[in-house]
Formats: C-alpha cells, sequence, structure tokens
C-alpha cells in the first residue's frame, strides 16, 4: 500500500468517527424535537441540527462521498427552511427526515465502492422528497421510477463552491479537543491485559509474604526444641571442662565437645538467620502493599480507561423505539436514569442486542394500543424505563419495565403444563416464580402470535444465557395491567471479583461472592427428606439440599463431623444449598477467561491462578443452579425412610408441601415412621400396596379430597378399620359433623393446631 493509499484510508477512517457522531446527533435532536420543546429551545435544535448537516456535507466533499453530501444538502435545505419559519414541524416531516438519517447510515456502513443501484435509488427518492419538503409540498410528491445514480445527476452543481465556503465548512467540523485522543481499541486490550497480568504478580508478592512467615514460624519451633536440650548440652559441656583441668579427654569425648561447640555456633548463627529473615519479612510486608497499592491504582485507572458510560449504547434506543412503535401503531415515551454510570466496555458491548430484544419485548407484548390503554383508564401514550443503580458490590442494577397489560400468568401456567408434561396432581405446586422462570426458556413466549419482532420464543433465553456468561443475573416482576419489569445485575468489570476458596473432595474451587446468599452449618440430624429429596429448613421456607462434589461428578469424600457446611445460592425464592468440604479464604481473583476451544465447560465459567502458581476453576452459579435442580438426593447423611421393626407407620395425605413438611418432622421426631402422598387418590393408592397404622389427612385437597378418602376407606373390607384422622382448615359445624358421619376417628381444626394434642390423638388411636 503506497503512501496515498495509506492517508485514504486514515482520512476515511477519521471521516467515518466524525460521521457517526454527527448522525447520532441529528438522532437525537429529531427525538428531542418530536417531545415538542419551548419554541426557543427547539430553535436551537434546529440551529444544531443545520450546523451538523453542514459540517458532514463538507466533511464527505473533502473524501469525494458525494452520496452522504447530497443527503446532507438536502437536509441542510430543510433546516434552513425550519430556521426561517418557512415550514412548519409535523409528522409527515419528522418521518422523513428519519428516513434521511437511516440513509446516512446505510451509506456510511458501506464501503464507497459497494453502493449499488438500489442505494443509489433511495438517495434520489429521498432528495426529491426533501425538496418538496423544503417547499412545503410534502403531500404532491411524485416518486419518479428511476435507477440512476446520484453520481451521473448535475456533478458540476455540487462541485462549485466558494473557498470562503469551504472554509466555513472546516471550521464547523467536529475537532478533537487538545485534552483528548482517539486510541484503537485493541491497543487499548493489549494494556488492559498486561495490567492483568501485573495483578497476578501482586498476588505472588503477597504468596512470598505468607512463604516468608511460614519459614519464620520453622525457625521459632527449631528454637523451641533447640531450648529443650540447650541447658542439658551446657550441664555435659561443664563436665568435659572440669574433668579435662584434671586428667586427658579420650578422643570420643573430644568428638562430643566439637558438636557440643558446634551446636552453640549453630544456635547464635540462626539467631543471625532469623533476625535477616524477620528484617527481610518487614521489608517484604512493605513492599507488597507498596506493589499492591500500585497495581491496585494502575488497574482502576485501566478500568476508568476501558469504562463507557451506558448512554453510549443507549443513546441509539429513543431512536428505534420511536420506529418501532410507530410501525405498531402505539405511542410510547422513553424515560432513563442514571445512563452516566460508567461499566466495562466489553460488557456493555455484550449486553447491547439483549438489552435492546428487552425493549422490542416491551413494545411488542407489553404495551398496549392507544385506545386499549384508554379504556384501561391509561394514558394513551406508554412508559419504557430504563434505571441503572450501582450496587455496593461492585455490581450494577439495571430495571428495565414497562406500564404496559403484564405478563399473562394464567396462558403461561398453561403453556408451561402442556409443554413440560406436568401431571395433574402437580399443578398446586406451580408457583409465581416458577412461571416467571420459565419464560427464559428456549422456544417459550409469552405472545400466541409470531411476528417480525418476537413469538418465537428464542429472546429471552438467549437474553439470559448473554447476561450469565459474564456473571450477570436477570430476572422478572410482573403485574396485570401495571408493569412488567426485567431486573438486572451485571458486575462492574471482568477483571477481578471478590471470591470465596471453597474445596470438594480433594479439589479447591473459587465461586463469586456477590453470589453467596450466606454459608449455614447444618447439624444432619436437621436434613429431612422430603419426596426423595434432601431438604432443610431456610428462612423460615424448605430449600432442596444438594452435594457440591456430586454436581461437579467428583469422588466423595466421607463426612464423619456431624454436620456438613453449605453455601446458600440463587435468586428470589429460589434457593439451594450446596454441601461442601470446607471453606479454605476469600480473596481478590483474577479471572482467566478460556480460549474459543473450552469456551463453554458445564459448570465452570473461567480459571483463577493463585500467588503460588496453582489454576483453580470458577464456578458457574447459574450452571450450578440447572444442574441442581436436575438432581434427585444428596449424597449426604439422610434420615432412613426405610420401615423400621418396632415403629408405628403414619400415611399424611396432604397437597401443601409446607404442611406435609410439618406434619411429617412432627411425627418422625416422635417416633412413628412416615410416608407422605399429596392427595386422596395416591394416599388410598399407597394404602392399597402398604400396610400403615393410621391415616393423617387433609379435607380440601384435588381429585380426592378427604371426606371422600375416609368414605373410600370405611367402604374397603381390608382398610375398613384403620384409624383416621382429618386435620383441616374447615372449622364449620357442618364441617366437622361431615367428617365424624363418614368414618374419621378425630377431626384437628389447623387454626387450633397443637402438636400435643396431634400426637395424643394419634398414641390414642395406634
Amino acid at each position: 500500500m503506497n503512501e496515498k493509499e495509506e492517508f485514504r484510508k486514515r482520512i476515511l477512517g477519521t471521516f467515518k468517527i466524525e460521521a457517526e457522531e454527527g448522525i447520532k446527533n441529528m438522532t437525537s435532536n429529531l427525538i428531542e424535537l418530536e417531545k415538542g420543546p419551548s419554541e426557543s429551545h427547539k430553535m436551537e435544535i434546529i440551529e444544531a441540527m443545520f450546523r451538523e448537516a453542514h459540517s458532514l456535507k463538507g466533511a464527505s466533499r473533502a473524501v469525494n462521498i458525494i452520496e452522504i453530501e447530497s443527503v446532507c444538502q438536502a437536509m441542510e435545505s430543510v433546516f434552513s427552511a425550519l430556521k426561517n419559519k418557512i415550514i412548519d414541524l409535523n409528522p409527515n416531516v419528522f418521518d422523513e427526515l428519519h428516513l434521511a438519517v437511516n440513509i446516512l447510515n446505510e451509506i456510511l456502513l458501506k464501503p464507497v465502492e459497494e453502493i449499488d443501484d438500489e442505494l443509489n435509488e433511495k438517495i434520489a427518492e429521498i432528495n426529491i422528497i426533501l425538496e418538496n419538503v423544503e417547499l412545503g409540498k410534502i403531500e404532491e410528491i411524485e416518486i419518479p421510477k428511476t435507477k440512476k445514480s446520484i453520481k451521473d445527476s448535475s456533478k458540476d452543481d455540487k462541485i462549485k463552491e466558494s473557498k470562503a465556503f469551504k472554509k466555513e465548512t472546516l471550521s464547523n467540523t467536529k475537532k478533537i479537543s487538545d485534552k483528548t485522543i482517539r486510541v484503537n481499541i485493541e491497543k487499548l486490550d493489549d494494556l488492559l491485559f498486561q495490567v492483568e497480568e501485573m495483578l497476578s504478580l501482586k498476588l505472588k508478592t503477597i504468596q512470598h509474604r505468607e512463604d516468608l512467615k511460614s519459614t519464620l514460624q520453622k525457625m521459632s519451633n527449631w528454637k523451641k526444641e533447640s531450648s529443650n536440650v540447650f541447658s542439658v548440652v551446657r550441664d555435659i559441656l561443664q563436665k568435659f571442662e572440669t574433668k579435662q583441668k584434671n586428667e586427658k579427654l579420650t578422643k570420643e569425648e573430644e568428638n562430643v565437645k566439637k558438636l557440643i561447640h558446634f551446636f552453640e555456633w549453630a544456635t547464635s548463627f540462626f539467631k543471625v538467620v532469623e533476625n535477616e529473615l524477620f528484617d527481610l519479612k518487614k521489608k517484604s510486608v512493605q513492599d507488597s502493599y507498596e506493589t499492591g497499592l500500585k497495581i491496585e491504582s494502575l488497574l482502576e485507572d485501566i478500568k476508568k480507561v476501558i469504562s463507557i458510560p451506558f448512554s453510549s449504547i443507549l443513546d441509539v434506543f429513543p431512536k428505534a423505539i420511536r420506529d418501532l412503535s410507530k410501525d405498531k401503531g402505539k405511542k410510547i415515551e422513553l424515560i432513563v436514569r442514571g445512563d452516566d454510570i460508567e461499566i466495562d466496555r466489553r460488557i456493555l458491548e455484550e449486553i447491547r442486542n439483549p438489552l435492546m430484544h428487552l425493549i422490542r419485548n416491551c413494545i411488542d407484548h407489553g404495551i398496549e394500543e392507544p385506545d386499549i390503554r384508554k379504556q384501561k383508564n391509561k394514558s394513551e401514550i406508554g412508559t419504557i424505563k430504563i434505571s441503572i443503580d450501582r450496587l455496593e458490590n461492585n455490581n450494577v442494577e439495571l430495571c428495565i419495565s414497562d406500564d404496559g397489560k403484564g405478563i399473562d400468568l394464567e396462558n403461561l401456567k398453561e403453556k408451561y403444563i402442556n409443554q413440560e408434561e406436568i401431571a395433574a396432581k402437580d399443578t398446586t405446586e406451580i408457583t409465581t416464580n416458577n412461571l416467571l422462570s420459565y419464560i427464559f426458556k428456549s422456544g417459550v413466549s409469552t405472545s400466541n402470535m409470531i411476528t417480525d419482532m418476537s413469538g418465537r420464543g428464542l429472546g429471552l433465553a438467549i437474553v439470559k444465557e448473554k447476561i450469565e456468561q459474564f456473571g450477570g443475573s436477570i430476572f422478572v416482576i410482573t403485574e396485570k395491567d401495571k408493569e412488567t419489569k426485567f431486573k438486572i445485575q451485571i458486575p462492574l468489570s471482568v477483571i477481578t471479583f471478590r471470591g470465596v476458596q471453597v474445596s470438594c473432595g480433594d479439589l479447591r474451587f473459587v465461586v463469586s461472592t456477590s453470589k453467596i446468599e450466606r454459608v449455614i452449618r447444618v447439624e444432619k440430624s436437621e436434613i429431612k427428606t422430603i419426596e426423595n429429596k434432601a431438604t432443610v429448613l431456610y428462612k423460615g421456607g424448605i430449600i432442596p439440599l444438594v452435594n457440591l462434589t456430586e454436581i461437579l461428578e467428583l469422588p466423595i469424600k466421607e463426612n464423619k463431623t456431624d454436620n456438613v457446611i453449605a453455601l446458600i445460592l440463587g435468586s428470589q425464592e429460589n434457593h439451594i444449598g450446596f454441601v461442601i468440604d470446607e471453606i479454605i479464604d476469600e480473596e481478590e481473583v483474577l479471572v482467566k477467561s478460556f480460549n474459543k476451544h473450552l469456551k463453554r465447560i458445564r459448570n465452570i465459567s473461567g480459571a483463577t491462578v493463585l500467588g503460588s502458581g496453582k489454576v483453580i476453576p470458577i464456578l458457574n452459579v447459574s450452571d450450578l443452579l440447572k444442574s441442581a435442580v436436575k438432581e434427585t438426593s444428596v449424597a449426604v447423611q439422610q434420615i432412613d425412610v426405610e420401615k423400621e421393626n418396632g415403629k408405628k407407620s403414619v400415611l399424611v395425605v396432604e397437597d401443601s408441601i409446607t404442611s406435609r413438611m410439618l406434619l411429617k418432622n412432627i411425627l418422625e421426631t416422635a417416633g412413628y415412621q412416615v410416608e407422605t402422598a399429596i392427595d386422596g387418590l395416591e394416599g388410598f393408592t399407597k394404602l392399597k400396596e402398604e400396610n400403615f397404622d393410621l391415616v393423617l389427612s387433609d379435607v380440601d385437597m384435588p381429585r380426592m379430597n378427604g371426606f371422600d378418602l375416609t368414605t373410600k376407606i370405611r367402604s374397603d373390607e381390608i382398610l375398613l378399620e384403620k384409624p383416621i384422622v382429618l386435620v383441616t382448615s374447615l372449622s364449620k359445624r357442618e364441617d366437622r359433623e361431615r367428617g365424624m358421619e363418614v368414618g374419621a376417628n378425630a377431626y384437628i381444626v389447623k387454626s387450633s393446631f397443637d402438636q400435643g394434642n396431634l400426637l395424643e390423638v394419634i398414641d390414642r388411636l395406634v
């Protein structure tokens, strides 16, 4: 490449940056104009857009891109007419100016040599439209069906510009401030990589400091041991010296005396070495502190350099919302708060498309048409809000909400039951959290109609996957006819984070501190098995308990203690306890991403290198939660649910998992053997298959209620003598009478439930 071509390449690169900024400014100004500002502010905006078009026209002429020059000249004429109040602003004018900006973008994205006839036709058409807009004849536009290139039309008129005009254009073109320079992104990434490597040096200095500390401890142990024999050695030496005054020492005694002198010298020498090591340790601590401080400061400065405000990606959203809502026949206003918060550029680039998808969902699924909104006593203009807040744990919370119709949970529940083939007996256990988590599954859509914008059920699954790739999380809150809100938490940086080092089996792993809600120590006797799953009480509720070693498919070490340590992971109400062997430490973690061949390893998101040089995997919490859901049991000591000789057995029939758990715990603590069923039909089936000493049943249940179950038991020749206790919330006198009529031996109301009374009744019946 010769110097001329190299210069042209550089000047085109500079022009592209300038053009992108100019087009971006024109877009945001058009959006601002559509909001109906005051007259004085409106004229300021028109003046600014007039200058942008004028500057871009001159810059494009300088690099010989006459396609952009011609469109800018036409736009400049329209802005001049608006400025001089020859024409007025109206929806048609806005539409055509937005179309012109879109065409400018289209031209900018294509190399000059690839501008085809189709694009030239668009350019010719928009120029004619803008010419009529300038003359106030927008309703009379007739577009000629021609594919004549803009380059073939009246070049002389475009080239004839006076030197004075060129000088004015150059003066209006944006100039880079003396205090700023443009730096290639690749150079910044290289610099960042080197600083990241320096962070590993910081960890090594800390490790060296700890090694010196360990060595000094060994020296201290040696001193302690040697002091125990020092008095003995001195006594032997004194005996030899006394003996030597009267007689000659034997050869062996001379050798022992030499050993004793060496021992005394070694003791003195070790004291000198210890003092030197102590000085080295002090210097090491100081050096480690200063080095760490400088590296941390440098790293923070680099983070600032590579961090950019959210506004850099949100600036395009107003126009996108304007275009999409107009296409859907809706009126939507965008409100943004906190867009000045800065975040790692690499994260921001990754979430641009997920955020845009959520915005499209708000427009397509959320906000209603103006007529429907009026019927619901809402404003015709819907609102999409984007708010960004910085959290204390070096995370950012991003909320995207709309004031639309909300998510139809009944419709979603029906899809959930059908697609997941949920048995009828289990539908009562489906919670709102189950449903709202389900919308992020691939193939699931909240819309019954596929449009060009959405409805295929892929978008939210991709959004969740993309956010979780760099350690983020997303969940949704909805309220019918009021709002739908997506809450996203993402880290400020992908370079470092605080992590907890844990051991499982013979290996160590790191879990992000921000992902751990709590660490608990649980007595094995407190771990209960419900429907073949280990559970534990947490915050007044029941959560699953799984073994992290088993999830990671590692050899399981036998735990001989009476308790286990568990990390509580998860979000909202969906928590899972992960049993680990030991917590090692919490520390600053330098993230090392895998190369493309190891881009997706189940349950692992990356690795970190300790100061000792040891590589430790970083656990992917999102994957762990998914893997844990698939597990049906854990390898920790659980309650033996097999029937034991000498224990009375009770069948608990209850559709509420909380009540089942409560009754099961009470009875097992009292020494009974307990089985459970989720409704009367399943309970009766178990009674026919196994022998129980007593039935404890709720009344209000799906498929078969407690009254019908009691009637069926009393009608069976084999089961008719089986004791039955009804425990229910139905407290009316007629309900009690019906319970006695169908054959229940006891009727206990939950509102006046007493554990002692229940056990007394059961004990009397069995």
